[in-house]
């Protein structure tokens, strides 16, 4: 039988010894040193993983390795240049959870719209039921410009739903052809005029060296003065002190964040809280029961076509893969 390892301390929550009992033994290796992790998983020919971090220094101990199966878009936990030097195929999900993000990216941008946190604190902090109490004035949905920056997959399915209020939704995206956004009814633009013209910007980009802190001060003061500010695809993408000193200052509006640069309580995160402009979620868009399960069906699917030799339609991550976000 072949040895699947799984990187996980939440055992009971993954079914995978249950999945492939009849094709794997299945052991479970939570976090622990590269040496532990090496000992624990040296004649394993597949691992499945999430985030966990697996470097070309702990693949190059893992002699019998033929696969990697992460249960996510992302592959960047994966040193991919040195598995593939290894001969390991390294497989992701680009099909998981877009519905799911793009729905709470949506629900923020029309909470933002309508100014849902706004007037929810106001009735909380200080017992007033009156249309009028907070400084921005409300517009219709359908007349809000929607600014996109990236436009892969959730980028795309925002778009969608975004059109059917009737929002006018432009997209920056300088790895998707013009013709691509114009068949969706999208209107492509530069970065400065997106920045300028949209009243309401969301991100959706991968995380890398070129696009990590895209948004600092500079391009919150080249947006429009009340424009609002959403990001549910990757902390680090936008500086959180900058976009405070933003909002704090009354040129953006209001921004809503699923994902920060640091997920803990500190500083800036408790600023925000105290805030009614800011609308925060812990990393949840990405989560329903539905993704959940979907993405342990498509890993067991992507297993089993490769033990088999059927291997041609499977998810590969290549050394140049850029997410689709």
């Amino acid at each position: 039988m072949y040895h699947i390892s799984v990187l996980t301390s939440r055992q009971d929550e993954d079914e995978f010894g249950e999945r492939l009992r009849d094709i794997a033994r299945v052991t479970y290796c939570p976090s622990m040193t590269e040496e532990e992790m090496a000992e624990a998983m040296e004649d394993a020919e597949i691992i499945i993983c999430k985030h966990e971090p697996l470097r070309a220094s702990l693949l190059e101990k893992l002699t019998d390795l033929k696969l990697i199966v992460i249960l996510s878009t992302r592959s960047d936990s994966v040193d991919v240049a040195a598995a593939q030097r290894s001969g390991i195929t390294v497989l992701n999900n680009t099909s998981y959870c877009v519905e799911d993000s793009a729905d709470h990216t949506c629900a923020m941008i029309l909470a933002l719209l309508r100014q849902l946190p706004e007037y929810q604190s106001d009735i909380s902090s200080h017992n007033r039921w009156q249309y009028g109490s907070v400084t921005w004035p409300i517009h219709r949905v359908q007349h809000n410009i929607i600014g996109l920056v990236g436009y892969g997959h959730v980028g795309r399915a925002v778009a969608k739903r975004m059109k059917v209020f009737g929002c006018h939704v432009q997209a920056y995206d300088p790895f998707v052809k013009e013709q691509v956004m114009r068949a969706d009814q999208v209107q492509a633009v530069d970065f400065d005029k997106l920045l300028k013209t949209s009243d309401l910007i969301s991100l959706h980009m991968p995380l890398d060296e070129t696009t990590q802190y895209i948004f600092q001060d500079e391009q919150f003061e080249q947006m429009k003065r009340g424009a609002m500010f959403v990001n549910c695809c990757r902390g680090g993408l936008a500086d959180e002190a900058a976009l405070y000193h933003a909002v704090d200052g009354g040129h953006i509006r209001s921004a809503a964040l699923d994902v920060l640069s640091m997920e803990h309580p500190g500083p800036m995160l408790l600023k925000m809280i105290a805030r009614p402009e800011f609308l925060l979620t812990p990393n949840v868009s990405c989560h329903s029961v539905e993704a959940d399960v979907q993405v342990r069906d498509d890993a067991e699917r992507y297993i089993r076509q490769f033990l088999e030799g059927n291997r041609e339609n499977l998810p590969r991550v290549s050394p140049h893969f850029v997410e689709e976000m």
